[in-house]
């Protein structure tokens, strides 16, 4: 690689990771230094009332993982050496996964179909990398692969639950078999980090994308390779249409960006999705909608019909948007920021749900705060209130907000009335 390429390289893969300055240096728990800061959360208000919720957190970490469990009711959340459970349910934090086990921030989370296995993807960059599998429910780690050789970016199961995949910060791509817990094939051919595995919906194919602008596509048969396309710029994700032969294909870098939609069974180019000037750093497909939903660096997420065609907007996030994944019913989308929060919306209308934040990196405290402002919280002590035009006090605002239930029926998607400020 000459040291023009490097660079642009370099600069990619940072744009996509989004590390925070000195976290991996800062992995021993004696060195880490919180940093606080303020996060303001806006929340629907009537009348010409303007409120924030505002809170003392930090240091932000960039969440560049989100998964939902099978029946939809966890969302797994890339932390700071651990993994975040949310109760989607009982809208509350939890468990704090691998506590003590990870080296470094979670790149990388895919549920197994069962749902009873979490793998997770970490590393410390240019020294080694893992793929963990977990028990959700007791915590413990079943198994680890430690083929990959740095930083794990990337994972896919396989549809039927049998194959895992793995792409990261070295150049072949590991599959594994899950059920004996072994390598079953090693995936040669990228020059540079691979960003991004995933299988179509049948489990026939397997996709490939990497900082070597190149996108593989494989058959899992026989693990030959179909095609391969090389694009201008870092190919950061693919995803698979209904049909198993479209890809939409989210490129990323300096000179070229956007999502292109390229056919599995030829090399050949369909459409670009029309977004000048948006960089995309993830892309999910849902093939029973036909919707695509792409996160991008000016902090939003778009969404398209499988043709391309512009539907909404989503936005919130304060910074760039790591990061998006489809609940298994596809009525709710999560998405991960580098702002510190993920978010919840409502597929069907773009409508945010909730807002979750872990105050600081491995603790046990966290909030949540929906779209109407109702809060459920480890503890009320970090919340403040910004306002205009409301007579209720401040101090009596938190009281008032704070709403376990309500909270829990607008991650439901039920609709709750708006909070009683004055």
């Amino acid at each position: 690689m000459n040291i023009k390429h490097a660079i642009a390289s370099a600069a990619v893969l940072c744009l996509w990771l989004g590390w925070p300055p000195g976290a991996e240096k800062a992995a021993p728990a004696q060195e880490f230094t919180p940093q606080k800061q303020s996060l303001a959360i806006p929340i629907t208000a009537t009348g010409g009332r303007s409120v924030q919720c505002v809170v003392s957190c930090g240091p932000t970490v960039a969440i560049s993982a989100v998964a939902f469990s099978p029946d939809g009711k966890t969302l797994a959340v890339g932390g700071y050496q651990e993994v975040l459970l949310w109760d989607l349910v009982g809208a509350k934090l939890a468990k704090r996964l691998g506590v003590g086990q990870l080296g470094g921030p979670v790149r990388a989370l895919a549920f197994g179909n069962d749902g009873k296995t979490l793998a997770v993807g970490e590393g410390t960059p240019h020294v080694s990398g893992t793929v963990k599998l977990f028990d959700p429910e007791s915590g413990e780690v079943i198994h680890s692969f430690d083929e990959p050789e740095d930083v794990v970016c990337s994972l896919a199961f396989s549809p039927d639950g049998k194959l895992l995949a793995a792409g990261g910060a070295y150049a072949p791509v590991h599959v594994w078999n899950v059920e004996g817990k072994k390598l079953a094939t090693t995936l040669e051919g990228h020059a540079d980090w691979v960003l991004d595995v995933s299988f179509s919906v049948d489990g026939k194919l397997l996709a490939t994308g990497g900082a070597d602008r190149a996108l593989r596509v494989w058959k899992v048969e026989d693990w030959t390779q179909l095609i391969k396309v090389v694009e201008n710029e870092a190919v950061h994700a693919a995803a698979f249409g209904a049909d198993g032969k479209t890809l939409a294909v989210a490129v990323t870098g300096p000179t070229d960006r956007g999502i292109r939609l390229r056919r599995t069974d030829n090399d050949r180019y369909i459409r670009p999705f029309y977004m000048p000037g948006l960089s995309p750093l993830d892309v999910v497909w849902d093939t029973k909608k036909n919707r695509v939903y792409v996160p991008c660096t000016d902090s939003a997420i778009r969404v398209f019909d499988g043709n391309g065609r512009s539907l909404l907007t989503l936005s919130g996030h304060e910074d760039w948007v790591h990061c998006v994944a489809l609940s298994p019913d596809g009525a709710r989308l999560a998405s991960g920021s580098a702002d510190g929060t993920v978010r919840l919306w409502n597929t069907a209308d773009g409508k945010l749900q909730a807002t979750l934040v872990q105050l600081a990196p491995r603790t046990e405290d966290w909030l949540i705060v929906t779209a109407e402002g109702y809060l459920a919280a480890s503890s009320a002590e970090a919340i403040r209130w910004k306002t205009t035009n409301v007579k209720t006090p401040a101090e009596e605002i938190t009281g008032i907000l704070q709403n376990a239930e309500l909270v829990q029926k607008a991650m439901a998607g039920e609709k709750t009335d708006p909070p009683a400020l004055e």
